[in-house]
């Protein structure tokens, strides 16, 4: 007899909730990305969250069955992966004085285990953690402002002109 799938329908249901989860939750930090001007944005923060969620989404549902399988193989490759890619987002940053493009990295990163957590099925926990980043993102860049400005009025009050008298 032919079989069309070996994962149920309601498996693949809920694998399908699980990546559109995590494809949210990495779209809501490809936002924030966007909206500071950053290159990799939402497309590529909801991509990166919802590849993660159904590979380890997908691994889980072909292990569920086998014991002797290992669970955290896809994670590793996850991880792995979107390593490189974050390397890469730091090494082909445009040239500056120091490291460009560490953050994007890090938020590619953090979303691709944003959406192995919901892939993984703790939607809870990744949205826990989307919130923290945001709060990280927000909230330090407001006092990295502060402090550049207060800086830049220390530095404005230091000039001095020199008059011939």
């Amino acid at each position: 007899m032919l079989k069309v799938s070996e994962v149920s329908i309601a498996d693949q249901l809920i694998l399908t909730l699980r990546i559109g989860i995590g494809a949210g939750l990495g779209g809501i930090i490809g936002w924030e990305r966007d909206r500071a001007g950053k290159s990799a944005g939402i497309r590529t923060h909801m991509l990166v969250a919802a590849a993660s969620a159904f590979a380890v989404g997908l691994g889980e549902l072909l292990l569920s069955g086998n014991a002797s399988g290992d669970h955290t193989r896809v994670l590793h490759a996850v991880i792995t992966g979107i390593g490189f890619i974050g390397g890469g987002m730091i090494w082909t940053a445009k040239k500056s004085r120091g490291p460009s493009g560490l953050t994007s990295a890090a938020t590619v990163m953090l979303v691709a285990i944003i959406g192995s957590a919901s892939g993984l099925g703790a939607p809870i926990a990744a949205s826990t953690v989307t919130v923290f980043a945001l709060i990280t993102l927000w909230g330090v860049r407001r006092i990295e402002n502060s402090f550049r400005r207060r800086r830049k009025e220390y530095d404005d009050e230091d000039t001095f002109e020199i008059v011939d008298g």
